[in-house]
């Protein structure tokens, strides 16, 4: 077989999915699947067969047996087309002349053979990132040399290091970076504010969690006259980062921000994340501002995006505002009195927001996540269920209203239409994803009648709210959130009036979960880089620098930067993830032999998932399940024993023990008590 390094192919640029092409997915064993881009059935691989093929390779195959039904079609690899795995992180283990690094992926059957001069003077146990020189095949080890050391396993911080490393995020800002933001002033300068609208004597708060230290939203709400007066006033980040430069070209090639358990790894440096583009209390601020007005029924009257200097009169926090908004009795402090007609207006507002929101059709799931307690070693000393109260409502819808508010009015404003944009789009689910599970739920005796042609998000937010209080809550839930595509950033596509015959008109994909024809995001540039595009494109149309050429050049090169965006979210969601199941798993690990009640939340042929109340979820293999043999009915959610008299169904009440839990592997098991 011949080997392609780093070879990008000779496929054409926009090629289709071919049938011999796939992803290679190896197992520890040496053997591994093919996973066809066309979306065929998985190709087995035996160990003889995939030549020098590595995790994660994109391959070309061809069929050396047809699948029966009972088992999948074989493959050999035939051409390694590209690489995916250039760098991994390991544990290393020394010898004297050289070395092997066990890699954490647990799919890779082979160590990382590293010559002696290779190593970086690496020690046994060292968490150190590989880069692989020679991918060996056959009988040959794959080959590589240590590029940095992480530092001892076990260390505080090593484990979420390599988490972080493995999934190639940026933990370290390059001096060109760091040299541009050390210009950055610390205060706003007079001159600064010229030309904007200014707040700064209008009461404005931020409202944010205990912890946090980058301020990128703040609010004003007055009312007159029965008139609600909003202003969402979000960090003005693109002043300070200049198109191309250093810090800008970082906050893009990185996309996010990524919150790992027990660190903040920022898009844009400190200085400027926490310093002169958090809008912090006392401060003045240049902001880029949603101002909306509203009747005492909800619906908007007016709104404006315009440039704006702030000057936040209160830092309040999600517990603080949640409890004077449940006891209102207790709000004895001047400060707080002051801030306390603007919390009663926001909570009426937003209660008027979410009716209209739940009346389009808008679908709330709310599945519990893990709030992670770390000691100063690193260690998990409490997790609970991230509780959801009325200060982080508020906050949610007022941020929902603002980035939608700002989506319509590019796309729909005289003055602004024609504007491009990144979106936050959220596609309808697939027809037949939703067929399959009508049949679920009609054969649990609950009602679904929808047109699969035509899915409505009022179709699946009454679906959610008929099984509300059932014992198949959860499963129809969680079957109806697997149904749900993932929300992705795009642009807008050409269409045609079917009126007027006009072919100048952009319309985005629209968000399906939220019931909007047309979204953003415009509350976060400090985190997301979206946003800040979004920012810097509407100051160009704010200063009329946005002329026909460069909304051309927009318009060809924001479809990459959407799909670039998509990738690196999708980097910082597993990161966070991966982090949360090392800790959670460490913490179980105290706690062998324990029981606990919780919660069947899905099933596999291989086992029963089971969720505890503080939102660490495990697994009972079948393997452990003695009294017989069980075989899991996919189509009804049900774990059946094949003699009869004992069956599982999610969201059956359980109790279970703790038999394992392994950090490295980030898996917890349980056996049922």
């Amino acid at each position: 077989m011949e080997e392609n390094k780093d070879k990008r192919n000779n496929l054409p640029e926009n090629e289709e999915p071919a049938h011999d092409i796939g992803i290679f997915v190896s197992n520890r064993k040496g053997f591994g699947f093919i996973k066809p881009e066309d979306g065929s059935d998985d190709v087995f691989v035996a160990g003889r067969n995939k030549g020098s093929a590595f995790h994660q390779d994109r391959v070309r195959f061809e069929i050396i047996r047809e699948g029966d039904g009972d088992s999948n079609p074989e493959g050999c690899i035939k051409e390694i087309i590209e690489r995916s795995l250039t760098d991994i992180v390991g544990t290393y283990s020394a010898s004297e002349r050289f070395g092997f690094v066990k890699p954490d992926i647990n799919n890779i059957s082979s160590d990382i053979f590293i010559p002696g001069k290779k190593s970086k003077r690496a020690q046994n146990n060292d968490k150190v990132l590989v880069h692989i020189v020679n991918y060996g095949g056959g009988d040959k080890r794959p080959e590589g040399e240590v590029v940095e050391i992480l530092g001892q396993k076990g260390e505080p911080g090593v484990d979420v290091l390599s988490v972080l490393k493995s999934r190639g995020v940026p933990t370290k800002f390059p001096h060109e970076v760091l040299e541009e933001a050390a210009g950055v002033p610390e205060k706003v300068g007079a001159e600064e504010i010229e030309g904007r609208i200014d707040y700064r004597d209008t009461f404005t708060v931020t409202i944010d969690g205990d912890e946090t230290k980058d301020f990128d939203d703040a609010m004003s709400l007055t009312v007159e006259n029965g008139i609600y007066h909003l202003g969402i006033h979000i960090a003005d980040v693109t002043h300070y980062v200049s198109e191309n430069g250093a810090i800008d070209k970082e906050a893009l090639h990185r996309g996010t921000s990524v919150y790992p358990v027990d660190r903040v790894v920022p898009m844009i440096p400190e200085k400027l994340s926490t310093g002169i583009c958090s809008l912090v209390k006392d401060e003045d601020r240049l902001t880029l501002s949603c101002l909306m007005d509203f009747d005492q029924e909800g619906e908007m009257l007016s709104c404006k995006i315009d440039e704006t200097v702030i000057r936040v009169d209160r830092r309040m926090t999600y517990s603080e505002v949640a409890a004077m908004l449940e006891d209102p009795d207790t709000v004895k402090d001047e400060d707080k009195k002051d801030v306390f007609p603007l919390l009663e207006n926001a909570v009426k507002l937003t209660d008027m927001f979410r009716e209209k929101k739940t009346r389009r059709g808008a679908v709330d799931f709310e599945f519990a996540e893990p709030e992670i307690t770390l000691d100063e070693m690193g260690h998990p000393v409490e997790i609970k269920a991230r509780s959801r109260n009325a200060a982080t409502m508020i906050i949610e819808e007022l941020m929902l209203k603002a980035n939608e508010t700002v989506a319509r009015t590019l796309s729909l404003d005289e003055e602004w239409r024609g504007t491009p944009m990144i979106y936050r789009s959220h596609e309808a689910p697939e027809p037949e994803r939703i067929e399959t599970l009508r049949n679920l739920v009609w054969s649990l005796g609950h009602g679904f009648n929808v047109d699969l042609k035509d899915i409505k998000p009022i179709d699946i937010q009454t679906l959610v709210n008929s099984v509300s209080g059932t014992k198949e809550e959860l499963l129809i839930t969680t079957m109806t959130l697997r149904c749900m595509k993932r929300a992705m950033y795009s642009t807008a596509s050409r269409q045609t009036d079917e009126t007027t015959g006009d072919t100048n008109i952009f319309k985005p994909v629209g968000h399906f979960g939220l019931a909007a024809d047309y979204y953003c995001h415009f509350t976060s540039p400090i985190r997301r880089y979206p946003d800040l595009i979004n920012h810097r494109i509407i100051k160009k149309k704010l200063h009329g620098d946005l002329s026909d050429e460069k909304i051309k050049k927009y318009r060809k090169n924001l479809p990459d930067l959407a799909q670039h965006v998509c990738e690196t979210e999708h980097r910082a969601i597993e990161s966070e993830r991966d982090t949360n199941k090392i800790k959670m798993a460490e913490y179980m690990n105290e706690r062998k032999g324990q029981e606990f009640e919780g919660v069947i939340s899905g099933m596999a042929s291989w086992g029963i998932y089971v969720a505890l109340p503080n939102a660490i979820e495990g697994m009972v293999p079948l393997s452990s399940m003695d009294d017989g043999f069980y075989v899991f009915d996919e189509d009804h959610m049900v774990m059946r024993r094949e003699t009869g008299g004992r069956e599982f169904h999610v969201g059956d009440e359980v109790k279970v023990r703790v038999t394992e839990a392994d950090p490295e592997l980030k898996i917890i098991d349980f056996e049922f008590v």
